[in-house]
C-alpha cells in the first residue's frame, strides 16, 4: 500500500465523524431505511460517490478526492487522487474490493489485503448525499 493510500486510511478511521443530527443531517430512521428507490442496503449504495477535502501536513497543503464504486454485486473500487502543492503533481491510486452493507455499517475489504468498516449514512435522507465515515460524498452516479 502507497504511503498516500495507508495515510488516507488512517486519516479515514482517525477523524471523528459528526454525530447524528450534526451540520450534515445525518439523523437516521431505524434500519438505514430513509433512502427509497432501492433494494437493501447494498442497493442503496451501489453507483459512484465523490468527495474532496483539503489536509495541511507540515511543510504542504494537500487536496484529496476520494472516488468510491460501489455495484449491486457487492463489488467495489477506491480511487484516490493526492495533490501536493509541494510537488505539484497528482498521485492516484486505486484499490479493488468487496464490501457488505448492513444497517448503518459497510465493511470494506481491499483485494490486496485489509477489511475497514465505515459508519454510513444519507445526509437529509437524499440518495444522492452519502455520509461515510463522517464524509460526505455526492453521488456522480
Amino acid at each position: 500500500m502507497g504511503g498516500v493510500a495507508l495515510a488516507l486510511s488512517l486519516l479515514l478511521m482517525v477523524v471523528p465523524a459528526c454525530g447524528d443530527g450534526g451540520p450534515t443531517g445525518t439523523d437516521r430512521p431505524d434500519g438505514n431505511d430513509g433512502v427509497s428507490g432501492s433494494e437493501g442496503p447494498t442497493g442503496r449504495l451501489a453507483g459512484v460517490w465523490r468527495t474532496r477535502v483539503m489536509i495541511e501536513v507540515p511543510g504542504d497543503i494537500q487536496a484529496w478526492t476520494t472516488t468510491w464504486r460501489f455495484e449491486a454485486d457487492g463489488a467495489c473500487l477506491q480511487t484516490v487522487e493526492t495533490i501536493s502543492l509541494a510537488e505539484g503533481f497528482p498521485r492516484i491510486t486505486e484499490r479493488r474490493c468487496t464490501f457488505v452493507a448492513e444497517d448503518f455499517d459497510v465493511a470494506i475489504t481491499f483485494a490486496s489485503g485489509g477489511t475497514l468498516v465505515f459508519e454510513y449514512s444519507f445526509a437529509d435522507f437524499s440518495p444522492d448525499r452519502l455520509i461515510l465515515d463522517g464524509y460526505e460524498y455526492q453521488r456522480l452516479t
